[in-house]
């Protein structure tokens, strides 16, 4: 049996891999709302990209003016639960 990226083929059959999960997806005004919440604790940062989890934390992922990438959590009352300077 050989496995391929969308499926799995025996001799005689395919069967499909399982998907995963759909990420829970952000609209647009609730990600500008979670990105302005983080660059307030990081001025003149730029945000790379907002995240979900399945229990509705949000995480921005901002670059600093000076280079450093951050990952700055924000709870579901859009209040900044800190925040965590990522390896270089």
């Amino acid at each position: 049996m050989t496995q391929t990226l969308t499926g799995r083929r025996s001799r005689d059959t395919w069967t499909p891999l399982p998907t995963p999960p759909a990420a829970d997806v952000l609209d647009a005004d609730l990600e500008v709302r979670v990105a302005a919440a983080a660059l307030a604790e990081h001025p003149g940062a730029t945000v790379g990209r907002v995240e979900v989890d399945g229990e509705g934390r949000y995480a921005a992922h901002l670059v600093t003016w000076f280079g450093q990438q951050v990952v700055v959590p924000v709870d579901r009352d859009l209040t900044v639960m800190g925040w965590a300077a990522l390896a270089r």
